[in-house]
């Protein structure tokens, strides 16, 4: 399996992470950049023994002019983090109506990161290599 290095919030609609695992979180940043590492699940196949398989890339997930930055992770009986869904709605326009600015929601298993931002880019490290019946990478 091979895809393509850049994804952007313009194919939010044929992508998933339900199940992707977050390594790492870099807070909003002098560029108002919020930066995850993951292990973005390209595919899930169903093996003939009933157990799946799934190809899966480090991936890097970018996105860009955030505000409103809030979070609540509770690490209290597990220390890993996996999203169960990321969300958007409410395309509204920014101040100076040059942008649209989307509320973004990041649900997962130990909790939620919720903030408003203009868009994203997720950078494939390398491509999608099979591995199961773990869904991700252990890195």
């Amino acid at each position: 399996m091979e895809v393509k290095e850049l994804w952007t919030d313009a194919e939010f609609d044929e992508m998933g992470w339900h199940d992707c695992r977050i390594y790492s979180l870099q807070f909003p940043n002098k560029e108002f950049q919020l930066k995850l590492e993951i292990d973005y699940i390209f595919r899930w196949e169903k093996l003939p023994d009933g157990s799946f398989r799934f190809w899966v890339s480090p991936c890097e997930l970018v996105f860009q002019n955030v505000s409103g930055f809030k979070a609540e992770v509770d690490f209290k009986n597990y220390m890993q983090l996996f999203i169960m869904e990321l969300k958007r709605d409410n395309p509204h326009p920014s101040p100076n109506g040059q942008v649209t600015l989307w509320d973004y929601e990041i649900d997962c298993d130990n909790g939620r990161i919720c903030f408003t931002a203009t868009g994203f880019e997720q950078l494939v490290r390398e491509q999608p290599r099979p591995i199961g019946p773990e869904q991700d990478l252990g890195r």
